[in-house]
């Protein structure tokens, strides 16, 4: 068994998501009391100290202006200095155990795996299990910012080399996941996947919170894009205008009902949370 202490745990976050924030890391250490070197937070833009506090990072980075999950991860990374570490967003629920210590082994003995990370679907299916490596562990064709163990040097030198990279705001072409996918199969490194087989071992809550795509682009780090990119097709002016009539609908509806449930005046909470945010950015 190596040295368990050769791994950092990295939050990344960003304003408004405060109340993400604390579920995921509550979920985390709930399914994972792993003994990590340092904990290191990333945090873009403003942020409440005490949701920070409430983490007990070891060393905090913070742009207090907002300027993108690019130059975050960057910033972030520069303060990791042991051979491995957990990535984690802000906005994962862990419903499994993470056998932590077995994909630390499992990097050690593969030098040329740059991340192991874990699905949100269940089982994986036939295209995702084309190329078997060792059990229910499979190569993944892309690298991702699921909740994974990282090679630090790998990702590290990605990074750095996407820095001087020329840069862009396509999507499916531009992302920081993008370039890391294409560097590492251009240098031979694997992005490992773990096969859930019967069950679901985290999900996705951030949903409501997707930050504006272009600040996951690689165009970010040069400038900030007035233009939000779609995910979806550009809705039409008569879409957007049904859309008001379905929100004061939806409004008066949630409105009434979260006097009687707290969670869905914590939904209610996040909607508020996630307009305050769009207002500051536009």
């Amino acid at each position: 068994m190596k040295n368990l202490t050769d791994v950092s745990l990295v939050i990344f976050t960003c304003e408004g998501r405060e109340f993400l924030l604390n579920r995921t890391v509550k979920s985390f250490r709930e399914n994972c009391p792993f003994t990590f070197s340092k904990t290191i937070i990333g945090v873009d833009g403003t942020f409440s100290a005490h949701a920070i506090a409430a983490i007990s990072p070891d060393i905090v980075v913070q742009s207090t202006v907002r300027k993108g999950y690019v130059n975050n991860i960057i910033n972030a990374l520069k303060l990791v200095d042991t051979p491995y570490f957990f990535w984690l967003e802000d906005d994962w629920s862990f419903s499994k155990p993470v056998d932590l210590e077995r994909y630390l082994e499992l990097l050690y003995a593969n030098k040329e795996w740059a991340e192991i990370f874990l699905s949100k679907f269940g089982p994986l299916n036939a295209e995702q299990k084309a190329v078997n490596l060792t059990a229910n562990l499979y190569q993944s064709p892309e690298f991702s910012a699921n909740p994974c163990i990282c090679n630090t040097q790998y990702v590290k030198q990605a990074f750095a080399d996407l820095v001087n990279a020329p840069k862009g705001e396509t999507l499916g072409a531009d992302g920081f996941e993008n370039f890391l996918t294409k560097t590492f199969k251009a240098q031979g490194l694997k992005c490992v996947i773990e096969d859930p087989v019967d069950y679901t071992p985290i999900s996705h809550e951030g949903y409501l919170e997707s930050t504006p795509r272009s600040w996951h682009m690689t165009g970010s780090l040069e400038k900030k894009s007035d233009k939000h990119l779609l995910t979806i097709p550009a809705p039409s002016t008569a879409r957007k205008l049904a859309m008001i009539i379905k929100l004061l609908s939806a409004t008066v509806k949630l409105g009434f009902h979260q006097l009687f449930s707290n969670k869905t005046y914590e939904y209610c909470f996040r909607i508020i949370a996630m307009a305050k945010s769009i207002n500051k950015n536009e």
